[in-house]
């Protein structure tokens, strides 16, 4: 009963009552419930608050469609229904136990009681619920846009081929969108990635989850083995998504199995053990959005969030959101990149952060030894770099590395005079003398490069 009544004081409603509440757990009912359990439906009358002693619950509603859109994932210690609790309405979500569950339930009437004996309860209550209420006008008016976004796109669904199920927007909201990264693209310091391939990172992002989806069940049993080997290389961090607010803890590398076995020209490095940029973007496992330090770091106006919260929203709906939170296979690392910059897409990006995205998925493909995704994703690379060289402002490190980059990846694609340019760049770099280990490495690209210059030289002669 005390440990019960210990969990009851986490909830903001009495969290601040120096007051007993023995009274209150005694009148409170203890349930079991099976995994995928329905606990309530929206729509349905209510009268008791839910308190989470184990297992986990989802919070969703439904489109106009019948398709749920998830909302919160709640878990031990976390409390819903609190609305019918105190007005007796009906229930503006659904909730479904996604495991086995223990809840305790409060019914209306005996809270009521207790509220007529503590008055500071009353008005906690009224601070927690003002919070909620802003959270929830936030909830609807997404749903509200992803429903009108669903009925646009027609009620057929077999009409919608797997390419076209992420183009979300209506031709006036895409023409918008274009006007804005147009804007973006001519502002120092911050851009938006620029598609040229008929098909955007959506449907990049959508077929490679299909492909993963559908490949051999072998694959799989003979990754088994190493998975439980970097599990054990594994720690995890708390993080709290930046869309919308979900707790979760994402896992990343024990710097002590982080050991390099060599690096190659690009910076790109292999590892003995485990590769630490597989876990670099964090998922948020409730409405998927992805980020690293850096992006985590930008800024987003209200509005910005809300809009991509409801593209994510729309997306999951004809896509399966993956579990990241443990063991990343290759595979997985690609997917958290393309969907980074899924998520970026039309958000001011600086060109320097959007290239090296762009090349860590180069490397990727580099490890799986497919040559012509390697290529596509450098000189996606090469692109932003370029611009990002020309437009943002560097330290003399950045400076000096970015040349360096922009070097390493002419040659890599066969530009060999546009190398040279970039390279020499470097050598003539006044602060060259600070930085000499990617100076002697320069070096030694020069002199390759001077020598394919001679035999081409010679060719025309």
């Amino acid at each position: 009963m005390d440990a019960l009544e210990s969990i009851l004081k986490k909830i903001p409603f009495f969290k601040d009552i120096n007051y007993p509440l023995q009274d209150l757990v005694k009148k409170m009912r203890l349930e079991r419930f099976e995994e995928n359990t329905d606990i309530f439906s929206e729509g349905e009358q209510g009268s008791s608050l839910y308190l989470i002693i184990s297992g986990k619950v989802l919070i969703y509603a439904k489109s106009t469609t019948g398709q749920e859109m998830a909302i919160q994932t709640l878990e031990p210690s976390d409390f819903f229904g609190e609305m019918s609790l105190l007005d007796g309405g009906y229930r503006s979500a659904c909730a479904r136990t996604l495991e086995k569950s223990i809840i305790f339930s409060l019914e209306r009437k005996d809270f009521l009681e207790f509220l007529d004996d503590n008055p500071r309860a009353a008005v906690k209550i009224i601070e927690t619920l003002s919070k909620r209420l802003r959270q929830s006008n936030i909830r609807n008016k997404i749903l509200i846009e992803t429903n009108r976004k669903l009925t646009n796109q027609g009620t057929d669904q077999n009409q919608i081929t797997a390419a076209n199920i992420p183009v979300q927007f209506n031709d006036e909201r895409q023409e918008q969108l274009t006007k804005e990264t147009k804007e973006f693209s001519v502002k120092k310091d911050t851009y938006a990635p620029e598609e040229k391939e008929e098909n955007g990172f959506a449907d990049i992002l959508e077929q490679h989850l299909n492909d993963v989806e559908h490949a051999d069940e072998e694959d799989d049993k003979a990754d088994a083995k190493k998975e439980i080997e970097q599990k054990e290389m594994l720690y995890y961090k708390k993080a709290v998504c930046p869309i919308c607010n979900a707790k979760f803890e994402t896992p990343k590398a024990l710097s002590k199995y982080v050991q390099s076995v060599k690096m190659d020209y690009d910076f790109c490095q292999h590892h003995k053990y485990i590769n630490p940029i597989y876990y670099e973007m964090s998922v948020c496992p409730i409405c998927g959005f992805t980020y690293n330090e850096e992006i985590q770091g930008m800024r987003l106006k209200k509005e910005q969030s809300e809009e991509i919260k409801s593209r994510l929203m729309t997306f999951w709906q004809n896509n399966k959101l993956k579990d990241y939170s443990g063991v990343r296979s290759l595979e997985d690392a690609i997917e958290t990149f393309l969907l980074a910059i899924y998520c970026l897409q039309g958000r001011a990006v600086k060109k320097s952060q959007m290239g090296m995205m762009y090349l860590k998925i180069a490397w990727f493909y580099r490890f799986k030894d497919e040559g012509e995704q390697e290529r596509k994703y450098i000189e996606r690379a090469l692109a932003s770099l370029s611009l990002a060289f020309e437009k943002e402002d560097f330290s003399a490190k950045a400076e000096i590395n970015t040349a360096y980059l922009l070097g390493v990846l002419n040659l890599n694609t066969g530009n060999i005079r546009e190398s040279a340019k970039w390279l020499d760049r470097v050598l003539r770099h006044p602060a060259k003398s600070m930085f000499p280990m990617i100076i002697n490495q320069t070096r030694d690209l020069w002199t390759d490069v001077r020598q394919k210059l001679r035999e081409e030289k010679e060719r025309k002669e």
